[in-house]
């Protein structure tokens, strides 16, 4: 659900990294992977509480997970749980942009009989900056990437003192 990033066209620590990264054994690589995700997670998890005023905003930001792989860091936030039988994931957009209470949605009864409702005031208004995760990410992205650097390299330092 969050998006960010940040550019490697500009000569930084990350675009030497991504270079770096190409010709490390696997198993090094994997153990970046590894120690960043378990330092990134809470990073991401804290960010995304810290934006929360109402308790479906609680519940997105509880399903917070930040991935790691060999290329990129992923944080993602509304994939995870349900809110009484509702996927987090099919409200994970009106939770985080806000919906219009005037919009219509076309409903089911229990017995099956079409019809349609107002969206209500459930969710906040929309704004398209977000609410939880985007102002997370953009709080947690240059921490996250500065701890990927740093996870690197001193990764690959024991990696290099073991072996000599």
């Amino acid at each position: 659900m969050a998006a960010g990033s940040i550019s490697l066209l500009i000569d930084s620590p990350l675009t030497t990294l991504m270079h770096a990264m190409r010709g490390l054994d696997r198993d090094v690589r994997t153990q970046i992977g590894r120690h960043t995700k378990a330092a990134a997670q809470p990073i991401w998890a804290e960010t995304t509480r810290a934006n929360v005023t109402t308790r479906m905003q609680t519940r997105l930001a509880d399903s917070a997970r930040a991935g790691v792989t060999t290329r990129n860091v992923f944080l993602r936030a509304g994939g995870v749980g349900r809110i009484g039988s509702t996927p987090l994931s099919s409200l994970a957009t009106a939770i985080e942009f806000g919906a219009h209470p005037d919009t219509r949605v076309a409903s089911r009864s229990r017995k099956g009989t079409a019809y349609t409702r107002r969206m209500g005031g459930g969710f906040r208004l929309p704004r398209s900056r977000g609410y939880v995760a985007y102002p997370a990410a953009s709080e947690s992205i240059p921490r996250i990437a500065s701890l990927w650097v740093q996870t690197a390299v001193r990764t690959i330092h024991e990696t290099v003192e073991k072996v000599s």
